[in-house]
């Protein structure tokens, strides 16, 4: 009998069979047994294309029961309120990465959970406990320090991802958040533009409120040019209420910037509609910068210049500690992963440069002196 996958999801449990995984890869079940107990006698090619179906399917192996509990990761969604962690592409992004490193560093058994903050944190833990896991990526962008103690009892290492808390003593692999905003409003500067605001998400969670730090420091340093504070406008995290909070804004008529930083991409997509269907072109009329690099944001209207996040390296980073932390490799010191953003330049930043170069050689009247 071949051994079987088993996904723990949103809704349950599903299994399917060794067979089912090689039908879909185009292999043996005989392949799929020798890939997924690291055997001899498969190509690298096919041990690839075997790991990357059981990643897409979100299928995990199910190893003999004497070393179950050393062979299996566990990757906890938490959802305090939902109101940031949904299926977008970014969190998408986020579980591929996880899920092709537990592959690719030979842990074949990866169970997915969902954790809901509203819901019975005592049921939820039963399952969680139920998978018997060797070690934990705790997905924790919307968590606050309190709910990560329920997770610590479990008695197994766990590395945060997307978030990090100053009173626990726990590996986490985090974004750059500070630098990356500080980066982004620098490169708006450096595209000739002072009079910049902020699209802000209301929602409290410290990716945001470092976005936000950032923003506030590269402002303070071309303070000096400008004798107005920055307009931040308060918006949802959804595309829909972002678009509806900023088309509420626009209504009141308020003096523009040149140009707007967004605190992610989903909001600077609902934000953008909004100024469409008031009129105001972006980016004639208004510059946004973005915050992701989300597969979207290659395809909008105008394509929307953002920083770029590496997600799939997060998820690496992430597994390759929890695994460090799992065999004992690690001298007990407690480390925070950064990854920096970069600059993905499209076409919703105008360069203001360029366009008073070309305004004052169009009417030299103007030129200054």
């Amino acid at each position: 009998m071949y051994n079987s996958f088993e996904a723990l999801g949103e809704w349950g449990y599903v299994k399917v069979t060794a067979r089912d995984v090689a039908r879909e890869a185009g292999v043996s079940p005989a392949t799929v047994s020798l890939v997924f107990q690291q055997k001899p006698g498969v190509s690298h090619a096919t041990r690839e294309r075997v790991f990357e179906v059981a990643s897409k399917l979100g299928y995990v192996y199910e190893a003999r029961t004497s070393d179950r509990a050393t062979s299996t990761i566990l990757f906890v969604m938490y959802k305090k309120h939902g109101q940031v962690v949904y299926e977008t592409p970014f969190f998408e992004a986020l579980l591929k990465g996880v899920t092709d490193a537990t592959y690719r560093h030979g842990y074949h058994k990866l169970a997915v959970s969902y954790f809901y903050g509203r819901e019975s944190a005592l049921e939820q833990m039963k399952a969680v406990q139920s998978v018997r896991c060797a070690g934990i990526v705790l997905l924790a962008t919307e968590a606050v320090a309190t709910d990560i103690s329920q997770f610590e009892r479990l008695g197994v290492p766990i590395v945060l991802l997307d978030s990090w808390f100053p009173t626990k003593s726990l590996d986490s692999v985090i974004i750059d958040n500070t630098r990356g905003a500080y980066d982004a409003v620098r490169y708006l500067t450096s595209m000739g533009h002072t009079d910049i605001g902020y699209l802000h998400c209301g929602i409290s969670i410290r990716n945001f409120l470092e976005r936000q730090s950032g923003f506030s420091s590269a402002m303070r340093e071309i303070a000096p040019r400008t004798e107005k504070l920055p307009p931040i406008v308060r918006v949802g995290s959804t595309m829909e209420d972002s678009y509806a909070d900023m088309s509420a804004y626009l209504d009141l008529s308020p003096e523009l910037p040149t140009a707007y930083f967004a605190d992610n991409d989903i909001i600077a997509y609902g934000c953008m509609k909004a100024l469409a269907e008031h009129g105001i072109r972006v980016p004639e009329d208004v510059s946004v910068i973005g915050f992701d690099d989300m597969a979207f944001t290659d395809v909008m209207q105008p394509r929307l210049t953002t920083m770029a996040v590496p997600k799939d390296a997060m998820g690496e980073l992430a597994v390759k500690r929890l695994i460090d932390l799992i065999k004992g490799e690690t001298n007990g010191e407690t480390i925070r992963l950064a990854v920096q953003t970069q600059v993905v330049e499209r076409e919703s930043v105008l360069d203001l440069r360029s366009t008073r170069t070309a305004t004052l050689h169009d009417n030299p009247s103007t030129r200054e002196r």
